[in-house]
């Protein structure tokens, strides 16, 4: 249950969302008018909604930031600020969770609409979750290459902080000077954690620490902070030439004074901690450990499910795609006698070679742009055959667009949903630091723009019902496991259309399948490093210890794709099996994405809904 890439409200063309934004932009306005009363207890269910998102960006004003809320709604912002890592503010922000969630059961169910039962089930379980957690409040790793607050500060500032006016411009380079309180609360998280025995492997210390080393290396003048302020500044209509170069003056001034220094007490810090480090790399090496993992499995799952359970659905599903992978090599006249890695060796050998522009694109600026061109046209074409398969469908477009380079080292491919605004529709995110393979392409794109991610988030935005509160967060089993299904999903519809493509797609199957063995096996079976890099290898023909890494920094995410999408496979085989004949994929569809992200036991509660009312209608 992360916080989003990955989740906003409405999107695409303006003019299809009156209703949504009214609606919403009545709600803000009272929330604006409560929000200094945040301490009562809210009137009504919708205030208590609507007040909640007021206080939490109001303590996470990068939040704030990153959604891209419209000014006409009212939720003032402060864009001059960061967030503030210290306990104290950890602990406001548990205090505020125990306060909303005291004041949910003062409200009688009976009395609320069915879609305002469904948002208090939603925001119940994720205020319990968070709540049950304070006792962890130290357990998540502050820092790490993939998300912690180098990448996330370079985003906020170079993407989410609107340049339009010369407040703007002045609101960041005092966002920017913020970094000396923001690093100062990171640096008093890391003392916590390093008193109470919770440092990261040495690796993930390494490994930031280089990324942190390579950033002050550049010069004020070339570093991104600098050169995208001044691009966007470049664009403002500021009659004196003299101004702008006092706002560059002072952007030079900031990093020279705060960012760099900020940066290099960090790297200090690290230099010292090193020797603490034992040589174990899941979560079950720390105090209460094993208590923790379940934590994580709970949250990003949204389950009860154990870990042994989860590693054994694992086992069967990685020998399941196995063997249908098995079937599909033979239908290229690739056989072999031995294991499974034996068949995956003949492939790669074929498939596998990079030169070959039958299965790569060269690794050109043509080759890196064709790839781009490649993604859009599958996407396009899914988007010209949706009615098939769905009822409702988004009004908000999406388009593929290059990861920006500063962020290639760390992240792979990924979507992210329509600003709050309508400025910008959804964007899926290819890495071209690397060469894509052809035939895996048309699953990446199913997976992360249409039928995966861009549909059921967009779809979700674009509700009449939609809550701004559900944009503070999302539930992994149900995004990443509707995704997986939507890969899936194109398969049973004949979209990939040759043994390549679909090899492709048991392959990124077979991947989420064995994510659930390695997580399990880091975190619970005390794997190391080094047994799961090699059993990724084994398994899939592939390996990266970057993939490994991130499974050991984020316990428990990597489950939560395949729980999610068996989970929604299995609701649909109850919903064929009960209504037979009268089985409608569509209002299945319906079904499951009209509320959006939710835990899997509300998403079963909604499909068990729609089966006795599809009987009674009989």
């Amino acid at each position: 249950m992360s916080r989003i890439l990955i989740n906003a409200r409405p999107g695409g063309r303006k003019g299809s969302r009156k209703m949504t934004q009214k609606s919403i932009c009545l709600l803000a306005f009272l929330a604006l008018n409560t929000c200094a009363q945040t301490d009562q207890r809210p009137r009504d269910i919708e205030e208590l909604f609507r007040n909640f998102v007021v206080q939490y960006v109001t303590l996470k004003p990068e939040t704030g930031a990153s959604l891209g809320l419209p000014k006409e709604w009212g939720i003032r912002l402060n864009n001059a600020l960061l967030d503030d890592e210290s306990d104290t503010t950890l602990h406001k922000i548990y205090e505020m969770y125990r306060k909303y969630k005291k004041w949910l059961t003062q409200f009688e169910r009976s009395q609320l609409s069915r879609s305002q039962q469904i948002a208090v089930d939603v925001l119940t379980w994720f205020l319990d979750h968070e709540i049950d957690g304070e006792r962890f409040r130290y357990h998540r790793y502050v820092i790490s290459p993939l998300f912690s607050f180098h990448n996330s500060f370079l985003t906020l500032m170079t993407e989410h902080h609107t340049i339009e006016t010369l407040k703007d411009a002045e609101d960041y380079i005092a966002r920017l000077s913020n970094i000396d309180q923001k690093t100062e609360g990171i640096l008093e998280q890391l003392r916590i954690r390093e008193s109470r025995g919770l440092v990261p492997p040495i690796f993930i210390i390494e490994n930031f620490q280089r990324a942190l080393k390579d950033f002050v290396q550049i010069p004020y003048t070339d570093n991104l902070l600098f050169t995208s302020f001044r691009d966007r500044v470049d664009t403002l209509t500021i009659t004196k030439a003299s101004q702008k170069q006092t706002l560059y003056d002072k952007v030079i001034g900031v990093l020279k004074e705060n960012v760099y220094p900020s940066y290099e007490r960090i790297i200090l810090y690290l230099d010292s901690i090193k020797d603490t480090v034992d040589g174990y790399d899941g979560v079950c090496r720390l105090p209460l450990g094993a208590e923790y993992y379940q934590y994580c499995l709970r949250e990003h799952t949204t389950t009860e499910m154990t870990a042994e359970e989860i590693h054994n659905m694992g086992l069967q599903e990685v020998t399941r795609i196995q063997r249908e992978l098995t079937l599909q090599f033979r239908k290229l006249g690739i056989t072999a006698s031995g294991e499974f890695a034996d068949l995956l060796a003949k492939y790669q050998e074929t498939a596998g070679d990079r030169a070959n522009e039958t299965y790569f694109f060269s690794p050109t600026e043509e080759g890196r742009k064709q790839t781009i061109l490649t993604y859009q046209a599958i996407i396009d074409t899914m988007q010209r055959a949706l009615h098939e398969m769905f009822s409702v469908l988004p009004h908000a477009t999406v388009r593929v667009v290059r990861v920006p380079e500063y962020k290639e080292q760390n992240v792979g491919t990924y979507y992210r949903p329509p600003k709050l605004d309508g400025s910008e529709g959804g964007i899926f995110y290819a890495n071209l630091s690397y060469q894509h393979n052809k035939s895996e392409m048309k699953a990446l794109a199913y997976h992360e723009a249409i039928p995966g991610h861009h549909l059921q988030m967009a779809i979700e935005q674009e509700q009449s019902e939609a809550r701004l509160f559900k944009a503070l967060f999302f539930f992994t089993s149900y995004v990443e496991g509707w995704a997986l299904y939507a890969e899936k999903l194109a398969g049973e519809y004949g979209f990939y259309g040759d043994t390549w493509s679909l090899i492709g797609h048991l392959r990124s199957e077979l991947f989420r399948a064995l994510r659930l063995v390695i997580d399990t096996g880091i975190h619970y079976k005390r794997w190391t490093r080094q047994q799961a890099y090699d059993y990724l290898m084994r398994n899939l023909g592939w390996s990266s210890y970057s993939e490994v890494d991130r499974y050991i920094m984020w316990p428990g995410q990597a489950c939560a794709y395949k729980v999610g999408q068996l989970r929604i496979l299995e609701l649909r085989d109850r919903a064929k099996n009960a209504l037979g004949d009268r089985f409608d994929i569509k209002e299945f569809h319906r079904t499951t994405l009209r509320y959006g992200s939710v835990p899997l036991a509300v998403l079963e509660r909604l499909v068990n809904d729609y089966i006795e009312s599809s009987n009674r209608m009989q």
